[in-house]
């Protein structure tokens, strides 16, 4: 006969499911599941229609894929950012220090390492090395929304300050921050109007200005050189117009090319505190110059009245806040004058020619091309502990090419 089976036993299966039932429920949903997003936070929109549909975040919101960025919206930091330069389209993600690129792929990959300081960053030479000289053709595409901030800024720029000096000073700064944009950059240079307004900027005295805060002329000087640098379009349609607005002049009726190619050092004796602020001036400058002579028209000009004399008047200094403005200088020789890998027009200076007929002309350049090797032995000499000092390439190229011509001449005039 066989042994019926206990009630406990019977149900034994049945409490245990019942058991394990309950210890589900009392689970804390973060381990079950990932919790449901909350309702989001009221978020600041921008809405330029009545559409609601077309509004977005002030602050860009990234995720990770790119996203369209607008014109006017704010991105915060460390995204990944792009920018098409043929559209202007920007769009940014969530960055991923290791992403690799699939795009760059099966490229070889120079090991070298180069390293870059702080403030350093902005002193190298705008060119790489080796890359390719091009001409840019075409129309850049306007972004897929343009800003109206920008021309009601670029109008306050081309009137002057004027009476009203708050709208003025916001005006040149949102042009600071635009003008690196290549569409926008090429719009302030092809308003000649414009682009003198901001020359005059640079040569007029910028009076007192309170601590902290850049000067007119150098924040001039610094949407010159963002809007021309790597924008050929943009340097052509101000060579364009160079000789007339050369010609012309600017509030205190001194002609601005006097003025313009005598501004890179300060006239007379500077006290203590004026010395940042001076080389930060002439850094600024230099910097412009260096985007203008990509044009040949600038050039030609600038070479013609004197420009590299007064150029060479920034090497002169011994104090060491001159010494990145210097360093820029350097930059410059080499970008346009000298390294023909660097894109630079070379054979137009130095222009020490043992064949010019007239003797007078030949011995003038010849004296103009030795001030510019003396001042920079002298900044060799006070910089010997450098042997990478930017002073020993640009000086090295300088006495090979002076070298050269003075073999050429006669011998009465060694």
């Amino acid at each position: 006969m066989s042994r019926s089976k206990s009630p406990a036993r019977a149900f034994g299966p049945v409490l245990l499911i019942l058991a394990l039932f309950a210890l589900a429920l009392f689970v804390p949903k973060s381990h079950a599941s990932p919790e449901e997003p909350s309702p989001a936070a009221e978020v600041e929109l921008i809405c330029h229609t009545d559409n609601p549909a077309e509004c977005y975040p002030k602050v860009f919101e990234a995720t990770h894929e790119f996203q369209v960025v607008h014109d006017d919206q704010v991105i915060p930091n460390g995204l990944h950012i792009r920018l098409d330069v043929t559209t202007g389209v920007k769009t940014a993600k969530i960055n991923y220090p290791d992403e690799k690129n699939p795009e760059l792929e099966g490229l070889p990959v120079d090991k070298a390492v180069v390293t870059v300081e702080g403030a350093e960053a902005e002193d190298e030479p705008l060119f790489l090395k080796g890359a390719p000289v091009y001409e840019m053709f075409g129309k850049v595409k306007p972004p897929q929304e343009e800003s109206g901030e920008f021309y009601s800024n670029l109008d306050y720029v081309r009137k002057g300050p004027g009476g009203s000096d708050l709208p003025f000073d916001e005006a040149l700064e949102f042009l600071e921050d635009i003008a690196h944009d290549i569409y926008y950059g090429g719009k302030i240079a092809e308003t000649p109007a414009t682009v003198k307004a901001l020359l005059c900027l640079m040569v007029e005295p910028d009076g007192t200005v309170p601590e902290g805060v850049k000067p007119r002329g150098q924040q001039a000087a610094s949407i010159v050189a963002a809007a021309l640098r790597n924008n050929p379009s943009a340097a052509e349609n101000v060579g364009a117009a160079w000789t007339s607005m050369m010609d012309s002049t600017c509030a205190d009726k001194l002609p601005l090319r006097q003025a313009l190619y005598g501004s890179f050092s300060p006239q007379g004796a500077l006290t203590e505190s004026d010395v940042p602020v001076a080389a930060a001036r002439a850094k600024a400058h230099v910097a412009a110059f260096s985007s203008l002579l990509r044009n040949a028209d600038v050039r030609r000009d600038f070479l013609a009245h004197g420009g590299m004399t007064r150029l060479a008047e920034t090497l002169m200094p011994t104090v060491p806040a001159w010494d990145a403005v210097q360093r820029k200088v350097g930059n410059l020789l080499l970008d346009n004058f000298l390294d023909e890998e660097l894109g630079a027009a070379t054979g137009e200076w130095p222009t020490f020619r043992a064949a010019e007929a007239d003797k007078e002309k030949r011995a003038a350049a010849r004296a103009a091309d030795e001030v510019w090797l003396t001042a920079l032995r002298d900044v060799k000499d006070r910089n010997s502990a450098k042997k990478s000092h930017w002073s020993v390439d640009v000086l090295r190229r300088l006495e090979a090419l002076h070298q050269k011509q003075l073999k050429a001449l006669p011998k009465e005039e060694l």
